[in-house]
């Protein structure tokens, strides 16, 4: 078993480091670097900062013009709801710090973001994926058949990282090991390009925190662990499918997570 070779499952160290002040105990944020925007809704500064995430923007900065209170009390929530549109942004974050700085009837807003795949790396990424993917796809007929052969080509070309110093998609196909966050990324940019709908689920093994998929396959949902498929030692060209396309009830047995996710199976 996997399991008992001491595996060691390492969720995303994503650290919410969000950091609120107000009034001048903080140094001024600058302000215009989206385009010198002035944001009045919540909503909007959102959008706004997904916008940046999604080009790995390291430093975004802005003015607000609305509530001010309302800014105070809603941004860290606001921060995490705008990291939860897209998993593969949300993991890639390493931290971020956002600060807040009273001016006159505005306010300037910063949040500094630290990722740990670059712009330039998800470009690379997703190059590759195009590349190989039809040949990948080639003779899988249904959305299962797309699954498993997605499933099979990330288990017979990545090989579990022991050291645990990668954890991207990028790091998976460039140095071809990752830990279970690597498989779990590169399985949801794969699914996604594959027309698969797809999460990251986040919870608990009995070696400690782990990652894994959720996916969506002709109408319904189901686990699938691409780090525990992958044999251990790595064994070039062989994958498991013990835990491929597999119910809530099933992955319970040994997986729990607490995070709200579409029941499976």
């Amino acid at each position: 078993m996997l399991r008992r070779l001491g595996r060691i499952a390492l969720a995303a160290s994503v650290l919410f480091a969000g950091l609120g002040f107000d009034g001048n105990r903080i140094g001024a944020a600058s302000s215009g670097q989206m385009g010198g925007a002035i944001y009045t809704e919540l909503e909007q500064m959102g959008d706004a900062i997904y916008a940046e995430l999604e080009q790995r923007k390291t430093d975004i900065a802005f003015a607000y013009a609305g509530d001010r209170e309302e800014l105070s009390a809603g941004i860290a929530a606001l921060l995490k709801e705008t990291l939860a549109r897209d998993d593969y942004v949300a993991y890639n974050v390493d931290a971020y710090l956002y600060t807040i700085r009273r001016r006159g009837a505005a306010a300037d807003v910063r949040v500094e973001v630290a990722y740990r795949e670059t712009a330039a790396e998800t470009a690379r990424v997703d190059e590759r994926l195009r590349g190989v993917l039809p040949a990948i796809l080639k003779d899988a007929a249904g959305e299962r058949e797309r699954v498993r052969a997605i499933h099979d080509w990330i288990v017979a070309h990545v090989a579990y990282d022991t050291a645990l110093r990668h954890y991207t998609a990028y790091d998976a196909l460039a140095a071809g090991t990752a830990v279970c966050q690597g498989y779990a990324l590169l399985a949801y940019r794969m699914l996604k390009l594959a027309g698969i709908e797809t999460r990251i689920a986040e919870g608990r093994v009995d070696s400690g925190s782990h990652v894994w998929n959720l996916v969506k396959a002709e109408g319904r949902w189901y686990h699938m662990d691409t780090t525990w498929d992958d044999p251990l030692p790595d064994r070039p060209g062989q994958a498991r499918h013990a835990y491929f396309l597999k119910s809530d009830a099933v992955m319970r047995k040994d997986h729990t997570w607490t995070k709200a996710y579409p029941p499976a199976g």
